[in-house]
């Protein structure tokens, strides 16, 4: 029987386009309703005339639309099949038990708010309790700018919440792509979805952005900033959504105190319409949060070198407590697996805790944390037979069960402060004599998808030789990447899978 990893919440087997007209369809039909005690506005973009706001006169601009301010429990809708030009900035907050709702109505095509080329197509600022769903945004333009589809900022000192950001599609953002001066701080505030958080004291908390779909944005997928180093936002997920051909960073979180970033499914990061120009970025990486964590997430395809980054995932500078990053799928990205860039800015000196995850034809990870961070990585799959390995690792870096594939002209770091136990090597000349030296004896290596559940491959056969004989880690999440347990006191197997022998 084919065991199969924690539930995947995307859409395996299904492209991108397919994967956005029947999110269409299905968001334009079920656009939800208003609450009992707030009033609908709704907005037809294609009616000659400007209505009252009714559903059978319709406003017909966005300038009316943000002409109104909502109160709690109130919805602004707009029509399926058609499109809106302008920067909607609606006015008003909601309630936890009423939030204000922007969506659409009617059957059809989502209907679409091009920007225009303004800074954003949607843009709330210091308000809260809004859920946003089942809308086209895009936002072209000739030239680059610091340009969005949807952004959402806290400015004026306090707290703000409630934001429910799901169901949407985003495409053609005219975002910076380069992250070199003088247009630095025009990349950070460029993707097609941006939180941000500034002034002493302003944060944004219970932030969920989940089953989005984003192409071709310059700058970036999904950038989620909720605080600074001293005053971090909470209640922050990021998951199910699919970031593709993005000229910039996959997803980051910053400033947030125990965020989760799981299931979501990024390719072609760097690519796209508007292509990363200069500078670095990455697949998924974290920022100055606190024990932050990366799980079951999918990152392939990343074509385009940076100066120095292009991993799939990055636990950057200023992190604190612990920076896990677990139960993940990567291949075939031109930087490599994993980044450690506590070195890079403010230090956090987060531990950082790497485990379960498969890496394919990845190849590379690399370190610039002298001394500053510790790095715990055990029963992850590192298969690599194309190019040689390039790994650099923290200088007090534990690594333990580990099935390491590569080739014969690879070196695996032997620094001192590096430990190396009970890993599995096959090709690669093991860096000490502690370790097995063989075929491990996958399934099916090298035949890894597009999605979290595509790697059976790397399970192993009855007859491996890494069953049953690794070393007991304590506080090992009590899972494999297959969601077969892990005990606390049995030797498991070496690798990802934990599984019966195949």
């Amino acid at each position: 029987m084919t065991t199969r990893p924690f539930p995947a919440r995307q859409l395996p087997g299904r492209g991108f386009a397919a994967v956005v007209l029947a999110l269409g369809v299905t968001l334009a039909l079920a656009a939800a309703p208003a609450s009992a005690e707030g009033t609908t506005t709704h907005v037809d973009c294609s009616r000659p005339t400007a209505g009252d706001g009714s559903q059978t006169a319709p406003f017909n601009s966005v300038a009316q639309a943000n002409g109104r301010t909502y109160a709690p429990g109130d919805t602004l809708a707009f029509a399926s099949g058609t499109t809106c030009t302008g920067s909607l900035a609606p006015r008003g907050s909601g309630t936890a038990a009423a939030p204000i709702t922007l969506t659409s109505y009617g059957a059809g095509a989502l209907p679409v708010i091009d920007g225009g080329g303004a800074a954003s197509a949607v843009t709330l600022t210091d308000q809260d309790h809004w859920r946003i769903s089942g809308l086209r945004l895009t936002n072209p333009a000739a030239t680059l700018a610091r340009r969005t589809g949807l952004r959402i900022s806290a400015t004026d000192g306090k707290a703000h919440r409630g934001y429910d950001i799901g169901g949407l599609v985003i495409d053609h953002v005219a975002g910076q792509t380069n992250k070199n001066s003088p247009t630095t701080e025009d990349f950070v505030q460029s993707a097609g979805i941006v939180t941000g958080a500034t002034g002493t004291g302003s944060t944004l908390n219970d932030v969920h952005v989940h089953d989005n779909r984003i192409s071709d944005t310059g700058g970036g997928g999904l950038k989620i900033r909720v605080g600074a180093m001293a005053a971090k936002g909470t209640g922050v997920l990021v998951e199910n959504n699919v970031v593709k051909d993005i000229g910039g960073d996959g997803i980051i979180v910053s400033y947030a105190d125990a965020p989760l970033i799981q299931y979501n499914n990024a390719s072609g990061v760097g690519n796209g319409v508007y292509p990363f120009s200069g500078g670095n970025f990455a697949g998924i990486w974290v920022l100055g949060d606190h024990n932050p964590t990366i799980q079951k997430n999918a990152v392939y395809g990343i074509t385009r070198m940076s100066v120095a980054d292009s991993q799939a995932f990055d636990c950057d500078w200023g992190n604190t407590g612990t920076c896990t990053i677990q139960y993940n799928f990567s291949r075939d990205n031109i930087g490599g697996f994993f980044l450690d860039c506590d070195g890079c800015g403010t230090i956090g000196a987060a531990k950082q805790v790497i485990r379960y995850n498969i890496s394919e034809n990845d190849c590379r990870m690399s370190s610039v944390s002298a001394g500053r961070s510790a790095l715990h990585m055990y029963n992850n799959v590192f298969y690599c037979t194309d190019r040689k390995l390039s790994i650099t690792l923290p200088d007090e870096s534990v690594v333990e069960n580990n099935i390491w594939v590569g080739t014969a002209d690879s070196r695996l770091p032997t620094a001192a402060g590096v430990s190396w136990l009970w890993n599995v090597f096959q090709g690669v000349p093991r860096p000490t004599a502690n370790g097995i030296v063989g075929d491990p004896m996958f399934v099916n290596p090298g035949t890894g998808g597009d999605t979290i559940d595509s790697v059976d491959g790397y399970r192993l056969r009855a007859t491996s030789p890494a069953l049953n004989n690794g070393s007991v880690v304590s506080g090992n999440g009590g899972r494999d990447y297959w969601a077969n347990p892990v005990s606390t006191t049995a030797k498991p197997h070496r690798g990802a899978y934990n599984g019966p022998g195949l």
